[in-house]
């Protein structure tokens, strides 16, 4: 199984990326603010994964931007 991650600028545009899967008969859902940060905070993990520590700025950093998107 293959995921695919697609971010949109507003709901219309969401709903027909939605409409289009499930008319291919893929599972498609809209992530919620949570479940986002979880992803980007997991990514930045497996990126430095042979590293011994993620700096604490990195981290930082991105939970702003998750936060600065939520509005």
């Amino acid at each position: 199984m293959s995921t695919i991650v697609i971010n949109v600028d507003d709901s219309s545009s969401a709903k027909l990326f939605l409409d289009l899967a499930r008319k291919l008969h893929f599972e498609a859902k809209v992530l919620t603010d949570a479940q986002k940060e979880d992803w980007a905070l997991l990514s930045m993990m497996g990126a430095r994964k042979d590293e011994p520590s993620v700096p604490i700025g990195d981290t930082l950093d991105i939970l702003k931007k998750v936060k600065s998107k939520k509005g």
